[in-house]
């Protein structure tokens, strides 16, 4: 029969190949996710930042045109006398739009000029200028054509369209309107579109009206051509570009967008190298890592199992489950092991079934003996009360000590809301008070926040019964005040009178009494202490403060985590 591999060997190969498997793929999936995410988000961005372009120029063309329809609308209606008013209107014009450069109209047979803005000149020899012909052949259409550049000017376009005379004896006419064109050309920095990167407009010949970047200008165009219009990706120069084309409206020319897309490229490799170090980086970790858990598990395997017959009936805290699988070493050890853990395991939940009852039944033994003398005193109270005549009285202190036995009883649970608890002192009090009279005043002052948490009954009580009993001074009127409230870790009650209080002899033996477990000497503040220690444990504690003539304050602290939980939770 073939023997197992050893546990060296199980620990250090699967888990590795597994490992590379994962940071493969992991890595593999993390460089498509950037670099798709990249070059759409980028590309995106490009495509909105070029429309965005685009949509100026149609909005700067489209102001053009309207001037293009007004001039139009007031030569229609003009009658041949009223030429002479148009260069004041004209002067308006450029006013209004200070990049319009000049206006001026010429008679559409022969070119005759009829009239201009004040401050510029004629075309000469308008009839033989293109703009001129291409309006005369397109009489439908606004035509745009490139204008004569100047120092003053570096960019212009003129806008000529074809008049049409609506009245008698008018005669048709073209209008020739001059366009500053630098402004809006340089709405768009090549800087901003990387190196290399480029904005060209040109016509339906490809002839190019403006371009930001003349370097290897006729290859860049020759792209264009082949786009015509929409977007794509082209190389050429050295760089990689993100290619952009489309059409101005109200107007033939177009307009192209080179972004240099190299940064893109750059990130991309970037991450491709930094993901693939990270990845190996990882994989040389996690292997030294299996390497070392693996010597550390199968070193001490060995003596182990030599030692394991002696301890089989010794009490181990820890279990480590192995079954009959995996290594040589471990197969060997299992069946001695699982016995002896089996053993102890079955041990430790008896013991803990063990003490768990105890502390029940250590918590039901002090609980039972609070109040028999109580409800004793209180009975006597209400006959006394039924014999003097007092039924009314009498009616009151039945119905508190009602609802103190209600809440004493609580169905059986030990546990209880804190309001519970405060309203079984209030009742406590209202009958105590009844029985002695005006005696002492008490005032119960609960925090806020403190409804949802719970402690064990009957605590408040034994408390409020000593206040009474013992600080209470002759003649007199008493008073006592039982303040509910809590920090970060504790809930505090605390009971305290103006009575005679203690001098600090007799307060550090009582103190000294309460935690003492020699003796037990009846319900009070020991009981409080012991059943406060049994269920809270060591955190719980009983404060006493106390002053002669002055008064007794006990606090009872209680850790906040155990307050929040209800019985059996």
């Amino acid at each position: 029969m073939r023997k197992p591999p050893k546990l060296k060997t199980l620990l250090i190969l699967p888990s590795s190949a597994l490992f590379l498997l994962l940071v493969a793929i992991l890595t593999g999936a993390a460089f498509f996710i950037y670099s798709s995410n990249v070059r759409d988000s980028s590309y995106r961005q490009m495509e909105a930042t070029s429309e965005q372009v685009l949509r100026n120029y149609e909005t700067y063309f489209a102001s053009a045109v309207q001037v293009s329809d007004g001039i139009y609308a007031r030569y229609s209606d003009l009658a041949p006398d009223d030429v002479a008013s148009l260069p004041s209107y004209f002067d308006t014009i450029i006013e209004l739009k200070p990049e319009i450069i000049s206006v001026s109209i010429y008679s559409a047979d022969g070119g005759k000029p009829l009239a201009k803005n004040t401050s510029s000149s004629f075309s000469i020899n308008a009839a033989e200028q293109e703009w001129f012909l291409r309006a005369i052949a397109d009489p439908y259409i606004n035509v745009f054509s490139q204008g004569a550049s100047s120092e003053a000017v570096p960019y212009s376009f003129v806008l000529s369209r074809f008049l049409v005379s609506d009245v008698d004896g008018g005669r048709d006419a073209v209008a020739r309107i001059g366009f500053d064109f630098t402004q809006i050309v340089e709405t768009i920095s090549p800087v901003s579109l990387g190196e290399g990167g480029r904005f060209i407009i040109y016509d339906r010949d490809y002839e190019t009206i403006y371009a930001s970047n003349s370097h290897e200008l006729e290859q860049a165009l020759s792209y264009v051509k082949e786009l015509v219009v929409g977007s794509t990706t082209i190389y050429f120069g050295g760089h990689n570009y993100y290619l952009y084309s489309m059409t101005i409206s109200n107007t033939t020319w177009r307009v192209a967008i080179l972004t240099n897309i190299d940064s893109i490229t750059t990130a991309i490799s970037t991450f491709a190298i930094a993901v693939s170090a990270t990845a190996i980086v990882m994989v040389v970790i996690f292997v030294v890592f299996v390497v070392l858990v693996a010597n550390r598990i199968t070193r001490p395997i060995r003596l182990l199992q030599r030692e394991m017959s002696r301890v089989e009936g010794l009490a181990y805290e820890s279990y480590l489950a192995t079954g009959n699988a995996g290594s040589r070493e471990v197969a060997d050890l299992s069946h001695s092991f699982e016995n002896m853990m089996k053993r102890i395991r079955q041990l430790m939940d008896d013991v803990v079934k063990e003490k768990e009852e105890q502390r029940r039944s250590e918590l039901k033994a002090l609980q039972n003996q609070i109040n028999p003398h109580f409800l004793y005193n209180t009975l006597d109270s209400i006959i006394a009360l039924i014999d003097r005549g007092e039924g009314e009285k009498a009616q009151r202190m039945v119905v508190a000590l009602s609802r103190f036995f209600r809440i004493s009883i609580s169905r059986g649970h030990n546990i209880i809301p804190l309001k519970d608890e405060i309203e079984h002192a209030r009742n406590y009090l209202l009958i105590q008070k009844m029985r002695f009279g005006d005696s002492f005043d008490f005032r119960i002052e609960k925090m806020e926040g403190l409804d949802g948490l719970y402690v064990v009954k009957l605590i408040l009580q034994p408390i409020i019964e000593n206040s009474i009993a013992h600080g209470m001074k002759e003649g007199e009127p008493g008073s006592i005040l039982i303040k509910a409230f809590k920090d970060e870790k504790f809930l505090y009650l605390a009971v305290q009178d103006n009575g005679y209080g203690m001098l600090k002899d007799k307060l550090e033996a009582l103190d000294a009494s309460m935690r003492s477990r020699e003796s037990y000497q009846g319900v009070g503040l020991k009981n409080v202490y012991e059943r406060l220690r049994v269920y809270y444990g060591e955190e719980a504690d009983v404060v006493i403060e106390s002053e002669p003539d002055v008064g007794t304050k006990v606090t009872l602290v209680i850790p906040l985590k155990g307050a929040v939980q209800n019985e059996g939770k």
